[in-house]
């Protein structure tokens, strides 16, 4: 095999696995892997690093967590090979995937677990499954210790939370990490994507419970629960259309035939995909950082999930900080998540903000309070609640800043999702009950979520 320890560069210590679930899922977190990749400077398509320089540059500033290099396929080369498993009932969208990057995908019986049809847009069927085909009959924990065969340090886990696949197995994938003995104390980061109803291919009564059940285990197993809503990505993606269509996409890769299903959601799939490429550089490259550090920052919040900011969201031109200042004068920033509420945003004394800053140099006093300036205009929030994460560039990268946003706003932003949900099961619940969900875990779930939002 290609990619047995002989003859091979270090495999980076104390590594990240993304676990792409669901259609959404796959295609959020493939398209995370390819900004990773363009970011460092490899070919998505032929992910390989040349020579001893540009691998050790790597290594150091990149590869700690993510990426795992195995042998030389090609002399003088060391393929790029990502910590990622993509889970779906439907076969499709991954294996979509793997045929459009076989050389990034090399070791495909290793990356995809998938079942045989989709969960029919019904959460409890799609837990169900999960368990008896997925941890069951794939076997999973094989799977994950073949992408890492050393322990495990974090998981990232992009998924849709309106849909039946992806947010049931995002949500027993997290409940079967924390019950693992040899998983337990990885941290976890979820990227849940809410629908946009009367956009997104969902079922009204059935979205609304999903997102009560998949809020109910984030809050119990997600260390760091970071979301946002394909109403304002769709926004966002239209307003700066002209600039997402310049950047290269996995959609474009795709065959021909097939990038109808996939190109409605290329550019917010791009969006979401720099919020995730963000958040890793934080603790992957040469920071004060660690993925395991926003436990601790979010262990005591109500609520305990966060909502990203990107500036710009697009990046482009110079390293320098002031390019990211000049970013948010043109108006090329946004909240990914829709805060809005009749009248002013409730406030809370707790909330806080972590800023991840990637530029050339250092973020001087005068820097810091641009930010703090802003983040206390918009969100009043106080500056000792303020975070900064200084971000090393590679060559020629652009300078970009993630704001991760904790505050009490989103809560009260989430709360209607469970009434809509509590006015759905009476409608649903034999169809829910029959797949394994009862009436009383269902009630347990809109109390907890009831109680942390409030």
């Amino acid at each position: 095999m290609a990619f047995r320890a002989a003859n091979q560069a270090p495999l980076a210590p104390n590594p990240v696995i993304m676990a792409c679930m669901g259609h959404a899922g796959v295609g959020i977190g493939a398209e995370a892997y390819r900004w990773v990749l363009i970011d460092v400077g490899a070919d998505p398509t032929a992910p390989t690093l040349k020579g001893e320089k540009q691998q050790l540059e790597v290594l150091r500033r990149y590869g700690s967590t993510i990426l795992r290099f195995g042998a030389s396929l090609r002399k003088g080369e060391m393929p790029l090979v990502p910590r990622a498993l993509l889970v779906d009932l439907d076969p499709r969208s991954a294996n979509l995937i793997l045929q459009s990057y076989p050389q990034l995908f090399a070791m495909k019986d290793k990356h995809a677990v998938y079942g045989l049809g989709g969960a029919a847009r019904n959460w409890a069927e799609g837990r169900s499954r999960f368990r008896n085909e997925i941890v069951g009959k794939q076997d999973i924990a094989s799977r994950i210790q073949a992408i890492s065969p050393e322990p495990v340090r974090g998981f990232i886990v992009p998924f849709s939370m309106g849909g039946g696949t992806g947010g049931s197995f995002s949500s027993e994938f997290m409940s079967y990490v924390k019950g693992n003995s040899a998983l337990g104390h990885a941290t976890i980061a979820t990227f849940g994507v809410l629908p946009e109803f009367g956009w997104d291919p969902v079922i009204y009564g059935p979205a609304h419970i999903s997102i009560v059940l998949n809020l109910a285990y984030q809050i119990k197993y997600s260390d760091a629960p970071i979301l946002m809503d394909n109403k304002e990505l769709r926004f966002q993606a239209d307003r700066l259309k002209n600039q997402l269509d310049a950047r290269s996409s996995i959609v474009d890769e795709l065959p021909k035939q097939i990038r109808v299903g996939w190109h409605d959601y290329r550019n917010k799939n791009l969006l979401a995909a720099h919020v995730i490429a963000e958040f890793m550089d934080s603790f992957i490259r040469e920071t004060e950082w660690d993925m395991s550090n926003y436990r601790t920052w979010l262990a005591a919040s109500k609520p305990k999930f966060v909502v990203p900011w990107l500036l710009p969201l697009v990046p482009k031109g110079s390293s320098e900080i002031k390019s990211i200042e000049e970013a948010f004068e043109e108006g090329n920033d946004g909240l990914l998540f829709n805060l809005e509420q009749e009248g002013e945003m409730e406030k809370g004394k707790t909330d806080s903000a972590c800023v991840l800053i990637k530029c050339a140099g250092s973020v001087d006093a005068e820097e810091r309070e641009f930010f703090k300036k802003i983040l206390n205009e918009k969100y009043g929030i106080q500056d000792k609640r303020v975070i900064f994460v200084k971000i090393p560039t590679m060559t020629n990268e652009p300078a970009s800043a993630l704001v991760l946003l904790n505050v009490k706003g989103t809560g009260k932003k989430l709360l209607p999702f469970v009434t809509e949900a509590e006015d759905a099961w009476d409608s649903y619940k034999d169809e829910y009950q029959n797949r394994e969900l009862t009436h009383e875990e269902f009630k347990k779930a809109v109390i907890e979520v009831s109680s942390h939002l409030g």
